[in-house]
């Protein structure tokens, strides 16, 4: 809750249309009010000053996926009976399995020990499943300092619009039609077009282990606005094996090169000349670029630092090595 600046995007007359990862949400109203809600059962109140962008929010939850905690509880509900089934088939086998060997002492040593091993077995393999977890993903901190050396190809909308068939076998058909149909809006700068087609294509899908919650949004057909909450997940190894200025600095590279690629996606995809990436760690922005296409055009993607590029780019950004990131305005 608290006093915010931000782009709206107009749906239809009344009617704004909200996309993230996390789910779709609809909002509705009139100058200076709106009531939205979205998949997760989250209401947003907005009262804005008309033709300021200023606007004052209060965010609440109203019901949960009640689906989804159903079929949570049924798994445990499953899971339960599953290991208690497990636990008594043991017993059972170990009781056995001892009396076995009081049938057999006559038998001698041999059998005892046979009876232990098959006893051990069995305890052992009850406890099994207990023991099986699966590690969180960690990825190796190079390569979360080089997601933007590779990007989707750019989208030649031109050559698209003058034909309706793909110029050769290697490219998809399907696709290629879509593109035809949808070209006419997009060249001239449709935005409901442009929305549908993030909605669409999904361009930033192969992103999602790096961030989540990507929300898009424009009021000009020259500029695309995208923000993204980053994955701090996938920095826990290196926060343990590192001291707070390695791990600062892999965090600052890590940002500015999820961004750099979220970008460099944006022009490959859509006829815009600017692109705004918001980044946020814990619902904070803690950098705001605006990257131009002319300027990213010219970057050699391969050999550069991502931190010190941003210096090329307008941008807001409160960092130190000793410190890491802080809370920092949006352009």
């Amino acid at each position: 809750m608290g006093l915010n600046f931000r782009k709206s995007i107009s749906i239809l007359p009344g009617v704004k249309l909200n996309l993230s990862k996390g789910g779709v949400g609809v909002s509705a109203g009139v100058p200076g009010f709106r009531k939205s809600i979205n998949t997760k059962g989250q209401t947003t109140t907005t009262i804005s000053i008309p033709g300021t962008g200023l606007y004052y929010t209060n965010k609440k939850k109203v019901f949960g996926n009640k689906k989804n905690e159903k079929k949570e509880d049924k798994k445990t509900e499953k899971k339960t009976e599953k290991k208690t089934e497990k636990t008594t088939k043991a017993k059972e086998q170990t009781k056995a399995a001892t009396a076995a060997a009081a049938a057999a002492e006559p038998l001698g040593e041999p059998v005892k020990e046979a009876v232990v091993q098959v006893r051990d077995f069995v305890r052992d393999a009850a406890a099994q499943p207990a023991q099986r977890q699966t590690p969180a993903r960690q990825i190796d901190a190079a390569a979360l300092k080089s997601i933007h050396k590779t990007a989707d190809d750019t989208i030649d909308w031109g050559e698209i619009m003058s034909s309706p068939t793909a110029p050769d076998e290697s490219c998809n058909q399907d696709m290629w039609a879509y593109y035809h149909s949808v070209a006419p809006e997009i060249i001239g700068g449709d935005l409901d077009a442009y929305l549908r087609l993030i909605y669409e294509v999904n361009p930033l899908d192969d992103l999602l282990e790096y961030g989540s919650e990507f929300q898009f949004g424009t009021d000009s057909p020259g500029k695309m606005e995208v923000e993204f909450e980053l994955n701090e997940e996938l920095l826990e190894d290196a926060k343990d094996s590192m001291n707070r200025f390695q791990f600062n600095d892999l965090l600052q590279d890590f940002v500015c090169s999820l961004s750099i690629r979220i970008a460099r996606d944006m022009f490959a995809l859509l006829p815009v000349n600017r692109t705004f990436v918001h980044a946020m760690i814990g619902g904070k922005t803690v950098l705001s670029a605006n990257f131009d296409r002319d300027t990213l055009s010219k970057v050699k993607f391969g050999m550069i630092d991502p931190s010190d590029t941003l210096a090329k780019f307008p941008h807001n950004m409160s960092y130190s090595a000793s410190e890491g990131f802080a809370e920092t305005d949006r352009l």
